[in-house]
């Protein structure tokens, strides 16, 4: 059961937060890239927009006639899980100092509580993947989670009368009680509480400061919409109007996006204080919050999401299949083997950024990024030991992304699947349009009889005169999957299929054909046949930039674009094929004010 919670339900559930929190505490996301700061740190020159004057509200337009990209939310954006776990992490680090806690909240979260990941949602199509941060849904067994978090994390937190003590500051009393209700509000709310808050929170004590109060007050706050959902209302007044976010809202919409968790003790201070409104103060903040590895935690997130990373199976299915391990020869993928491909090309997007790599070098980067020996292996390179200079690939074939492991491996397969690299290539990474498959289509008459190859089986079931598969496979999809057949299912280079029977036994083999004529929007078609001619079509094309400026929209935002859109991925766009910094280019957007304004809802 899915629930979509609107305004109205949204002040409900926190209007009967008061009502029922004697309740509160009764019990009822992809996927996250490891830390690596990059070294040497780079340089971040945030682009300006020429047209942006700060988010005080003198420097915006009254209404979206002349502020055309400005939104209004529908409803309230909620936590993705992996925000939630890091919001819950970085508050509790303010409360008790207890190394283990990180760990035993996503342990809390992930396993025990069952609180579910995210739907990653593709506006497009329902067929493959998206954006967590699109999902605005609320399902039974996250509001079910979020109960069984609170009571179990408040009960951890003040697991000993020594540690509730040090949380309320070594004192007792309704003043200390107090005290505490404010500050633990104001970083987990990400705002300072009013006083008809305070009192809420403190009618939960029932007067009462020892730990099993103490308790209460905690899963009561744990469990509140506030704490899972990001309420924007705006500072001014006026149906309809494009107002500024408030210094608050501002603050944590800047530290959701670029550190994917609440903001810090610094940040929440120039919120407090209203200096964050002051074009000066905000740039020196971003320019902050970017430095900070969280950033490229942050950034890791996107690029593991829209190059559609987790599509990648495990490699290790099929271990112990004859047919399989005829085609291994010898090699054997482990269960691990799938998400340290996935890593590898994660540590290369930090490796770039971390030198004021472009957009383009994330595309034509020939590092190997191995840390282990089985992706090694395949690459035909050494280990690498996450520091210095990693190893260049031997092979002339390799050139970049489209050749990694992650991108052109098949999981646990023992052939290639081309209609499935062409889609990633071509919905993902440079975002054509391609009609919708015919799901009524057998093609069963296709004649596969004889020593073929995956290319000309793949052609004789889906290029079939007649049918509903031939326009758009021929032409459009089948290219770019057959284009990339000297890399057989692992990934490795190959000059030859060798055809296996299903109990292993080689029945022949014969020489891959990688010569097409491959199409791209706004292009003239193509003869290539070889991963560096796709590669260059690609750049030249101009499709990779503007994808991306597409895909980081939609990241930044949680939404999917519009019309009243075009003129902020435009220019992100322009900043990428001016060749931009990563790291800066990924800010660039903050700086706009359509992420720092609002429209009020009608």
């Amino acid at each position: 059961m899915r629930v979509r919670l609107g305004w109205g339900a949204l002040a409900l559930a926190l209007a009967l937060q008061g009502c029922n929190s004697d309740d509160a505490n009764t019990g009822s996301s992809g996927a996250d890239a490891g830390t690596r700061s990059p070294d040497p740190a780079p340089t971040l020159t945030i682009p300006q927009d020429p047209h942006a004057q700060g988010p005080q509200a003198t420097a915006l337009a009254a209404d979206t006639g002349t502020n055309p990209g400005c939104f209004s939310a529908v409803m309230p954006r909620r936590l993705t899980r992996t925000q939630y776990i890091n919001a819950l992490t970085d508050w509790s680090a303010t409360l008790v100092n207890d190394a283990g806690l990180a760990s035993r909240i996503r342990t809390l979260v992930v396993e025990t509580a069952q609180f579910p990941q995210d739907a990653s949602i593709n506006p497009e199509t329902s067929r493959h993947q998206g954006y967590y941060r699109l999902d605005p849904t609320v399902t039974t067994r996250q509001v079910g989670g979020i109960n069984a978090v609170a009571q179990a994390l408040a009960t951890d937190l003040a697991s000993s009368d020594a540690r509730a003590a040090t949380m309320l500051g070594n004192c007792t009393g309704d003043a200390c009680l107090t005290a505490f209700i404010r500050k633990a509000g104001r970083t987990l709310f990400r705002q300072p509480l009013t006083d008809a808050e305070v009192a809420v929170y403190r009618k939960v004590a029932n007067g009462a400061t020892d730990r099993a109060a103490l308790v209460k007050v905690l899963a009561t706050m744990i469990a509140s919409p506030q704490t899972y959902f990001v309420v924007e209302r705006g500072n001014g007044s006026g149906s309809g109007a494009c107002v500024p976010l408030s210094p608050h809202e501002l603050a944590t919409r800047l530290s959701l996006h670029l550190w994917d968790t609440i903001p810090d003790a610094t940040l929440a201070a120039r919120a407090d204080d209203g200096s964050l409104m002051q074009p000066a103060e905000y740039q020196k903040q971003v320019s902050r919050l970017m430095a900070d590895p969280r950033a490229d935690q942050a950034l890791r997130s996107f690029f593991r999401q829209w190059f559609r990373l987790d599509d990648l199976v495990a490699m290790d299915g099929r271990v112990g299949n004859a047919k399989f391990d005829a085609f291994a020869a010898g090699y054997r993928p482990l269960g691990t083997t799938r998400d340290a491909a996935i890593e590898e090309v994660l540590d290369m997007v930090s490796y770039v950024a971390g030198r004021n790599g472009s957009l383009q070098q994330v595309l034509t980067d020939r590092h190997a990024f191995a840390r282990t020996a089985d992706i090694a292996t395949l690459y035909k390179t050494s280990v690498w030991n996450g520091t210095g200079t990693p190893p260049v690939f031997p092979e002339a074939e390799r050139v970049g992304l489209l050749t990694r492991i992650a991108i052109v491996a098949n999981g646990s397969s023992d052939t290639t699947l081309p209609i499935s690299r062409g889609a990633k290539i071509l919905g993902a990474l440079t975002c054509q349009n391609l009609p919708p498959p015919a799901m009524n289509q057998t093609n069963g008459n296709a004649d596969l009889s004889g020593l073929l190859t995956t290319r000309e089986r793949t052609q004789r079931i889906t290029e079939m005169e007649k049918t509903a598969c031939v326009d758009c496979h021929k032409t459009v999809l089948n290219p770019w999957g057959f284009v990339f057949e000297r890399f057989d299912a692992l990934g490795r280079v190959r000059n030859a299929e060798v055809i296996l029977s299903d109990a292993g036994a080689a029945l022949g083999q014969k020489p891959v054909d990688t010569a097409v004529v491959a199409n791209l929007d706004g292009m003239a078609g193509r003869a290539i046949s070889t991963a560096a001619q796709a590669q260059q079509f690609v750049l030249d094309s101009g499709a990779f930039e503007a994808c991306f400026a597409r895909n980081y929209f939609r990241y930044a935002f949680g939404r999917a674009d519009g019309a009243a859109d075009k003129s902020v991925i435009e220019e992100v766009r322009a900043q990428a094929v001016n060749g931009a910094n990563l790291r800066s280019l990924f800010a660039s957007i903050v700086t706009r004010d359509e992420f720092k304004t609002i429209q009020r809802p009608q």
